[in-house]
């Protein structure tokens, strides 16, 4: 299973996302009250889904200190990593189900696609939603897993 995530090279990513990974170094990101930065993305990446405050809460309070700026490693080595790792897709021979949002202005869906057109044994579905997904429609979501763990992945040609 694949959820939303940058996976396309060269990178189709966007806003605070692109801002990450285009910065010089990892110092702006320790000055960043990651309180701000991530509600802001907590509050407008829901199109349906509320997050009760106490999980909003515990998604806060793990970037907190130097977290949130530790954590920007990751993406910021897509520069990096994702050509590599490109290539390396056409031999992965498991089943892959991906799925992406229509809507997602962060991570737009082409990065599912590039993927869904790299694996030889994927799935693709786009849900009609923003970045959120799994929440937003989680009802759609766990649908799409529930097939797949029950038999779907045999529908790939693997």
């Amino acid at each position: 299973m694949i959820g939303n995530g940058g996976t396309a090279y060269p990178l189709q990513v966007s806003g605070v996302l692109k801002d990450i990974i285009d910065a010089p170094d990892l110092e702006a990101f320790r000055a960043i009250d990651p309180r701000v930065t991530l509600g802001a993305s907590l509050d407008t990446g829901h199109e349906h889904y509320r997050l009760p405050a106490a999980v909003r809460e515990d998604y806060l309070q793990s970037y907190e200190g130097d977290r949130f700026a530790e954590s920007t490693r990751y993406v910021r080595s897509y520069p990096k990593a994702l050509p590599v790792l490109g290539e390396l897709l056409p031999g992965i021979q498991t089943p892959v189900q991906i799925i992406s949002s229509r809507r997602d202005v962060r991570v737009p869906p082409v990065n599912g696609e590039y993927l869904h057109a790299r694996l030889p044994n994927s799935k693709l579905d786009l849900l009609d939603t923003a970045h959120y997904a799994w929440e937003d429609v989680a009802d759609q979501y766990a649908a799409i897993i529930s097939a797949w763990v029950t038999g779907g992945y045999r529908n790939t040609g693997a």
